[in-house]
């Protein structure tokens, strides 16, 4: 059976499916429990996830021969960090770090044969303050390393420049969660979502995925994780290496770029366009395609895909005023980049797929 395929145009239902993961970790650290004797922050996060929708096989590279119902075991640990080496920056670029063992069990085909995946998921998240409460850069850096061979290995990389500066509210009173009489939490709206008490250093979070309708509250949950909490450490050192510089071009290709096509339909696109604003990763490939759009945005609108569960994460790095500008892509053999700039040429948002 074919286990995994490539999974670059599937990257918005990863999100998704990360996101779940990461609402585990804004409901432990937004916890209340807290002594003013002991500062905690998240551990370990593990447990089961039942990937009960197709955007969940989607998201782990389950194409569309595998029957949906497979249970994705987890086992995450998570590392305050702090980035070296960015030589753009202001200030130190601080942020989370979430890195463990994934394994997907009872993946079965439409001969009804049963398999097995095992992979590394990492997540790297960076944020650059101006000041106490404001965000004037982000990166988010997902790796997800399975087992069968390189070659099927996926990467995926965002940077975010806020111009003007953005508000951090991650800190602040969510009214998306009501507290409930056992003293945890619960989604007010959108995917079921609970957070219960264990003890004083662990909770249980239980939910159901988006779009799933096998899930009931309480009953058969899709999510099953219990999180760890431990005593503040010293954020850990890590490599500033988000490294990425400006694509020199001049003309388009007449074949379009795909691998990013489904992130390109979230902005308001116009007519193609002769200007290429594009960055990516420092490389000498020859390129086998690429695309530029005028972008006109009326009403101000905002880009913010799963709202909720950034909101859930506290990372308010997903939700930006889309601007007017150009949205170029450049594709190679094995990778694809994409850039929104405004009409001066300046970065806004920069994505990297393989």
């Amino acid at each position: 059976m074919e286990r995994i395929n490539r999974v670059s145009e599937h990257i918005l239902e990863l999100l998704v499916f990360l996101m779940v993961l990461f609402a585990s970790l804004s409901i432990v650290t937004e916890s209340e429990l807290n002594t003013e004797e002991e500062e905690l922050e998240l551990d370990n996060i593990s447990g089961t996830i039942i990937l009960s929708t197709r955007s969940a096989m989607n998201a782990l590279g389950l194409n569309e021969d595998t029957e949906i119902g497979a249970v994705a075991t987890v086992n995450l640990t998570v590392n305050s960090i702090e980035s070296e080496g960015c030589v753009f920056c202001n200030q130190t670029p601080i942020g989370f770090e979430i890195r463990g063992d994934v394994e997907i069990k009872n993946i079965r085909n439409q001969n009804g044969g049963l398999g097995r995946v095992e992979g590394e998921l990492g997540i790297t998240y960076l944020k650059e303050y101006v000041n106490q409460n404001f965000i004037i850069r982000e990166w988010l850096k997902i790796d997800w390393n399975a087992s069968g061979g390189k070659e099927l290995d996926t990467f995926t990389q965002i940077t975010i420049n806020h111009d003007p500066p953005i508000w951090d509210v991650s800190n602040r009173y969510d009214a998306s969660f009501l507290i409930t009489e056992e003293n945890g939490k619960q989604s007010r709206t959108g995917p079921w979502l609970l957070a219960n008490t264990l003890t004083n250093k662990s909770m249980k979070i239980q939910g159901c995925l988006p779009n799933s309708l096998n899930c009931e509250k309480g009953f058969t949950p899709d999510i099953d994780l219990i999180t760890i909490e431990k005593l503040v450490e010293n954020p850990k050192k890590i490599s500033h290496d988000f490294k990425i510089e400006k694509i020199i071009l001049e003309s388009s290709t007449n074949n379009t770029p795909t691998k990013i096509e489904s992130i390109r339909n979230i902005f308001e696109l116009k007519n193609e366009s002769a200007i290429h604003n594009v960055w990516c990763n420092e490389n000498n490939e020859d390129f086998v395609a690429i695309k530029s759009w005028n972008v006109e945005s009326k009403n101000n609108n905002i880009i913010a895909p799963m709202n909720l569960w950034f909101k859930i994460l506290g990372l308010p790095s997903s939700i930006f005023f889309q601007t007017n500008g150009h949205w170029t892509e450049i594709e190679y053999n094995e990778y694809g980049c994409a850039s929104l700039s405004d009409n001066n040429g300046k970065l806004k948002l920069n994505i990297i797929i393989n």
